[in-house]
């Protein structure tokens, strides 16, 4: 090896010697970050989880506010005479009612399943013919409805009469051991033939009929309508093959859809009158003869099975009517339905405390009528209950949780907000329609008059609706408004009606910078 490559040999192993020292550093370096990092992991973690202080400030936190829910579901509210009336408030006193309850519900016709018949063969034999050879024909009791062929009818037949010939060949002379074989075979051969199906009069005719008795006519055995034919003519059937199956509709089974809240009223005996539109002056009724012991899981009803005559046929199956149930008079202290605010996990009332103050009250209440509920606890007769705008009032004591001032502070509502100086002036509202649908415009006329009753001209009128956040409904705060044109005696404009409900109108007319009046009063819209 030469000088100069010894001198490469040696550079680079102190190269390497280098670079192997500050790839070590770099790592242990690293390695204590980890550690260190893992060290406190632990020590923050079992913090969090040990920390008295944390754990009883979440509970805290969650007391408050359940409280807080609690207080805001049963909140007051404080509205002014002027405010009870921009909102349209109306109230109505509890009272009891002699409550008639009625309950009407869907129903169907359907064929009674007592009331089924199958026909059959009695013997095996051919279809020479069929009296009845389409379904939906109404046959009678008694009626012919099919000839069968039957060599065994013929050899039954002619057994019969040849042991009719000879008891009377035997005649009265003969032993009473021999009279009383012959009849006993009279009686065997007559027994079967009446088996098979043959009437009195055909088992007349054999013996003194010139053709051979070869086939059997099968009767109906009672009135209704074929609703299946299972044989064609010249079709050979076996003993107990059916022919035909034949309902009787003489009376139908009636069945009706029963919610669980109506269960109660409906009992076994019960009279049921049905009403059709198909059947509009007549009035049949029925009996409620069973009430099935599941639900459907589907509809979520029960079916009560009603029993009901159909004289002239007036009900056919498939048919869809309705039953109606008049359930006896019951006394109860009562409340409007329109009173209530049903939240799904109970039902409020607001109660009219005297004055300006309102109470959210949670209630019982039984099975609704049409227009009332029958109380069961949370209200005494005489109190008054808040009848129109119960749901505004709702809407805003879960937003602010009870306050004084209408609708939590709209600004022409705000206590102690400074009012400029108004002139005696009259303002009245007319709409156009008075019921506007929503989603539609709707006209507006308003004339503004002088204490003398002379119009005034020439001022700026605007008309602003209003309607309250809806938290139930996830619906904020709505307002439209609109800037009337002066028309001589009366301002004329029209303004959006978003959604149904009712809406507080404001009108506020000003002359320059005089507010001349403040009007207000509610619109309905459907």
């Amino acid at each position: 090896m030469t000088r100069k490559e010894t001198n490469l040999v040696i550079i680079g192993a102190v190269l390497g010697t280098v670079t192997i020292g500050i790839t070590l550093g770099a790592v242990r370096k690293l390695w204590s970050w980890t550690s260190a990092a893992r060290a406190e992991e632990p020590l923050a973690l079992q913090y969090a989880i040990s920390s008295p202080t944390s754990a009883s400030e979440q509970v805290s936190n969650q007391h408050e506010m359940a409280n807080e829910d609690a207080s805001t579901a049963l909140a007051g509210i404080s509205l002014t005479e002027d405010e009870q009336r921009s909102t349209g408030l109306q109230t109505t006193r509890v009272e009891r009612r002699q409550l008639r309850r009625e309950l009407v519900a869907p129903a169907r016709v359907e064929e009674p399943e007592t009331q089924l018949m199958n026909i059959s063969a009695r013997i095996g034999g051919r279809i020479d013919k069929l009296y009845v050879d389409f379904t939906g024909q109404p046959v009678r009791r008694g009626q012919p409805i099919a000839d069968i062929y039957s060599p065994e009818v013929l050899t039954s037949a002619e057994e019969y009469r040849l042991a009719l010939e000879s008891r009377k060949r035997l005649g009265a002379a003969a032993e009473p051991q021999a009279l009383a074989g012959a009849d006993d075979l009279i009686a065997a051969s007559r027994r079967r033939l009446e088996l098979w199906g043959l009437t009195e009069q055909q088992i007349v005719r054999i013996p003194s009929s010139a053709e051979p008795q070869v086939n059997l006519t099968i009767y109906s055995p009672a009135s209704g309508i074929v609703r299946e034919r299972r044989v064609t003519r010249g079709q050979y059937v076996n003993v107990g093959d059916v022919l035909y199956t034949v309902s009787d509709l003489s009376s139908v089974w009636i069945k009706a859809d029963i919610y669980p809240a109506d269960l109660a009223m409906v009992h076994v005996g019960e009279v049921i009158e049905v009403i059709s539109d198909s059947l509009p002056n007549t009035k049949l009724r029925g009996r409620v003869g069973f009430v099935e012991p599941v639900t459907d899981p589907q509809t979520r009803t029960t079916a009560a099975r009603i029993q009901v005559a159909n004289p002239g046929m007036k009900l056919r199956p498939g048919m869809f009517v309705q039953v109606r149930l008049q359930a006896p008079a019951t006394s109860s202290v009562v409340v409007p339905r329109t009173a209530v605010i049903d939240t799904g996990a109970r039902k409020l009332v607001y109660v009219a405390k005297g004055g300006s103050d309102f109470e959210a009250r949670e209630v019982r209440l039984g099975t609704a009528t049409d227009e009332y509920y029958p109380v069961l606890s949370g209200l005494r007769g005489g109190e008054q209950v808040v009848t129109q705008g119960s749901f505004q009032l709702d809407s805003q004591t879960r937003i602010t949780g009870g306050m004084t001032g209408m609708f939590g502070g709209s600004k022409e509502f705000q206590e102690g907000k400074e009012q400029p100086a108004r002139t005696q002036a009259t303002v009245s509202l007319r709409a156009d329609p008075s019921v506007p649908l929503a989603g539609s415009k709707a006209a507006l006329h308003v004339t503004v008059t002088d204490a003398s009753g002379r119009p005034i001209t020439g001022a700026q009128v605007r008309v602003t609706l209003f309607m309250p956040a809806m938290p139930a409904m996830g619906m904020g705060e709505m307002r439209e408004s609109a800037t009337l044109q002066d028309a001589g005696k009366e301002y004329v404009g029209s303004v959006d009606v978003p959604m149904s409900g009712t809406w507080t109108v404001t009108v506020e007319a000003q002359q320059g910078n005089q507010a001349l009046a403040t009007y207000r009063t509610t619109l309905r819209a459907k």
